[in-house]
């Protein structure tokens, strides 16, 4: 089979010198607003390379067996910095990343983040379009992508704010086009695919390049010393993409997250979340589906992986944790009972309705599309020491009689390098 490269030299030129001027703003912003500056747990007082392992890389159900690794450079360029190099190889995705961080995002009041990630998969599944995407029109994509970031951060109000703008580039390419005749694909769905396969739209082959800007906003009512269970957590990101080259796909995403926590007693607790993705295409080229929101095993447990995808999201969930043990003083292990309700629209403001539907087939009707409902079970890995990055396993039961494990990291806003096998994400 012929194969091409990701970016060909031209292409390659504009994204280095890019990400260039993209890194030399950052670090100038940096020099100009960087003060107080507090490392990482564990850091040596002198710089030094550490080897670190991601035993979570070994195997997952979309990605086959892999291996996870990287390297840890501490006080890269400045004091209290940190670089990070990382690869993560499997059977069905390859996935490389980089980052810096001036100082530690979760101590200093004020950082810079950098990060960039390469991947390429053959098992970017695709169901079509909407909340009634049929389970037998899967098909099975061959994608890669390349991505480059600088964030800067700045905690207001005792920690209890954090402003975060950013700046990036994205590039991707599908090496394997869906066929819009695939049986069972709905017609939106075939005419999406031949909407990005015309090149006089807005080209889904070769590729897509778009410049990113956009800002994320976190409240948290907790401040990082508290000890307090009860707490409101509101998160509020936008981001604008602007097609360049050959590329006409222009659009605005934005995501609203409130979720909090009631305390039972003890370390016994309830915790809710909803939130509300939207997308806005700018241009007269539609939004690639992979850079739409989704429904899955990955946000809600039960669904198969990447289930349903479109322009809207919307999810609600209440789970109650528990705890069950402590490991060696260092691992606190929970267990957690949830249920669930989300689906995905085309617009979410005209379509969706405030029902449920334990049917397992839907027929969209526009301004009446219900919220399909889950249930799952599972535990909560988390370390003593550190919030974050902590560990959910779950089994997940849905009306399509799906039944699932989820391995989901949880990544907060600050973490300094982008997940490895996380196929639709903001970047």
């Amino acid at each position: 089979m012929h194969t091409r490269p990701l970016l060909d030299f031209g292409d390659a030129c504009r994204a280095l010198s890019t990400g260039f001027l993209l890194l030399t703003a950052g670090l100038g912003f940096l020099s100009q607003t960087a003060t107080a500056q507090t490392g990482f747990p564990g850091a040596p007082d002198e710089p030094g390379v550490n080897l670190r392992v991601y035993p979570l890389d070994t195997w997952s159900p979309r990605a086959g067996v892999g291996i996870g690794a990287g390297l840890v450079l501490h006080h890269l360029g400045r004091r209290n910095a940190q670089g990070l190099l990382t690869a993560a190889p499997a059977r069905h995705e390859q996935v490389a990343t980089a980052a810096w961080a001036s100082a530690n995002p979760a101590r200093a009041r004020r950082y810079v983040l950098v990060d960039a990630r390469g991947l390429h998969t053959n098992r970017d599944w695709f169901y079509g379009l909407g909340p009634g995407a049929a389970e037998e029109a899967r098909q099975s994509i061959e994608r890669s992508a390349v991505t480059m970031r600088i964030r800067g951060g700045q905690h207001f109000w005792n920690r209890r704010l954090v402003v975060q703008p950013h700046v990036g580039l994205a590039l991707h390419r599908v090496d394997r086009v869906p066929r819009p005749d695939a049986m069972a694909l709905d017609s939106r769905s075939q005419a999406h695919l031949q909407q990005l396969a015309n090149t006089r739209v807005g080209p889904l082959d070769p590729d897509h390049t778009g410049l990113r800007v956009g800002l994320a906003l976190q409240y948290d009512t907790r401040t990082p010393q508290s000890s307090d269970l009860r707490h409101m957590l509101l998160r509020a990101r936008w981001m604008r993409s602007f097609g360049l080259g050959a590329s006409l796909v222009r659009y605005d995403r934005l995501a609203l997250t409130a979720q909090g926590t009631v305390p039972l007693g003890g370390a016994h607790r309830i915790q809710g979340r909803v939130s509300l993705d939207r997308t806005v295409a700018r241009g007269r080229a539609a939004v690639p589906y992979y850079l739409r929101p989704t429904l899955g095993g990955g946000n809600v447990p039960g669904w198969a992986r990447l289930r349903f995808a479109d322009s809207d999201r919307l999810l609600g969930r209440l789970l109650y944790r528990f705890p069950l043990a402590k490991l060696l003083n260092a691992i606190r292990v929970g267990g957690h009972l949830g249920v669930h309700a989300a689906n995905v629209y085309d617009d979410v403001f005209s379509d969706a309705a405030l029902d449920l539907s334990f049917d397992e087939t839907l027929t969209p009707v526009k301004g009446s599309v219900p919220l399909r409902p889950a249930a799952s079970v599972g535990v909560h890995l988390g370390l003593l020491f550190r919030q974050t990055p902590s560990l959910d396993l779950a089994l997940g039961v849905s009306p399509e009689g799906v039944t699932g494990v989820r391995f989901a990291l949880t990544h907060d806003l600050q973490a300094l390098r982008p997940p490895h096998h996380r196929l639709r994400s903001w970047w």
